[in-house]
């Protein structure tokens, strides 16, 4: 490996600290740290063990160097209570020091402090420590090891092993390793952040997906013809919103794609509202019975109105069946006054009516009812929506369904 400078490694280590901003995974973060000290030092290891509170442990979670030097992943877990571990925690051996221990362990200096801890400060206990340290940084086959600290709580310990020009490491060096580990421990927490907040957001996902069903569940009780069309509508809705993002027409965005798989959902949650003689009427409404069809749509709005910072999920139920050409209802807009999301719903609800069939209808294929749907672009329909659902159609991707879960990861 090329020789290096201070200022080239300190340089390095910003362009490094910079990067590990950016990563959201605790796991691959740490990855890429010990690549990037496996890089710029050139030993004949590099490996860290990062704190997990369930095991209430040290994992080794990944380790870079030579063939045959690296240190196994997956089997080595070092308990809080170890030798190594409790000095950084000023644990046993160590409890009469108030505050944890901040400095590298360099594996040539141990003993050489532990005679003097024996010889000057008569502190026989401390000898043994570090008679047991010296025997773990041995089992790892460990130069230095660096704590890394978030709020005085130990995250995570970097261990390097010899460099392979065989020369020692020179402090500055070593001080270089600790800002790196504070460096590190700051983005671990941060990631650990974004990873909680981003499992506690897919929680409350599925937890609103579960109650949308159940409600879901009660209208296909009482309207027995269209059992699982709103599971439909929703994926169909959510493919269309994904072809959107990915064609370029829409900006990616989770909560539109949230709402989106939702709003599908419960379009016609307003139909528990209709009383039964209409809503499963065998054969085409009337005119008057029709009109009474007709308030589900404000029934919906008013049920889910409640719902607080998604107000999109009401956009299917609210405006599914507006017109492109403003002769739908209850509000009679037009072309892009229509919320974009009531334009797809409009689009995959009526493909899905007319695909199943029903007392007073037979089911058309997927290829007449697309048809249909082409034919009236312009007029009932956003051509747009139609154009990129019969794409999603063509491509397969209507059939691939999956209620639970829409990718639901921060694609950006």
């Amino acid at each position: 490996m090329a020789a290096y400078s201070r200022m080239d490694l300190h340089q390095a280590l910003i362009s490094a600290s910079k990067s590990m901003i950016r990563v959201k995974d605790p796991i691959t973060l740490l990855r890429l740290i010990t690549r990037f000290i496996d890089r710029q030092i050139g030993a004949t290891h590099v490996a860290v063990l990062l704190y997990d509170r369930d095991r209430e442990s040290y994992v080794l979670i990944d380790s870079k160097g030579e063939a045959g030097q690296r240190i196994p992943i997956g089997y080595i877990r070092v308990k809080s209570q170890s030798p190594l571990i409790a000095y950084f925690r000023a644990g046993d051996g160590f409890r009469e020091h108030k505050f944890h221990r901040t400095e590298a362990l360099v594996y040539s200096e141990l003993e050489h402090i532990r005679n003097f801890e024996i010889h000057v400060n008569r502190r026989e206990r401390h000898a043994i420590a570090f008679t047991e340290i010296k025997q773990q940084m041995e089992m790892f086959r460990a130069a230095i090891c660096v704590p890394s600290y978030y709020k005085n709580e130990l995250v995570a310990v970097l261990i390097l092993g010899d460099k392979l020009s065989g020369e020692k490491y020179l402090e500055d060096e070593i001080n270089v390793f600790s800002t790196l580990a504070n460096d590190v421990a700051m983005a671990v927490a941060n990631a650990e952040l974004i990873k909680g907040l981003k499992d506690s957001l897919e929680r409350e996902h599925n937890l609103l997906i579960d109650t949308a069903s159940a409600l879901v569940s009660a209208i296909d009780a009482r309207d027995r013809y269209t059992k699982g069309h709103s599971e439909r509508v929703s994926h169909y809705t959510l493919v269309v919103a994904t072809e959107l993002i990915d064609k370029g027409i829409i900006p990616y965005d989770r909560n539109f794609l949230e709402g989106a798989q939702l709003s599908g959902l419960l379009h016609d949650i307003g139909k528990i509202g209709i009383k039964d003689h209409v809503l499963n009427k065998p054969a085409t409404l009337t005119d008057e019975e029709f009109a009474v069809m007709k308030t589900h749509v404000e029934v919906g709005v008013n049920i889910l109105k409640p719902i607080r910072g998604m107000k999109e999920i009401a956009d299917g139920a609210k405006y599914h069946h507006e017109r492109w050409d403003g002769k739908g209802y209850p509000y009679g807009l037009k072309g892009d006054e229509i919320p974009l999301l009531g334009r797809i719903v409009a689009v995959v609800d009526s493909y899905d009516t007319m695909i199943t069939t029903r007392p007073y209808q037979k089911g058309r294929t997927p290829e007449d009812a697309f048809a249909e749907l082409r034919r009236c672009a312009n007029a009932q329909f956003d051509p747009v929506i139609v154009e990129v659902f019969h794409d999603a159609w063509q491509s397969g991707r209507i059939t691939q369904r999956n209620y639970k879960n829409y990718a639901f990861s921060l694609r950006k």
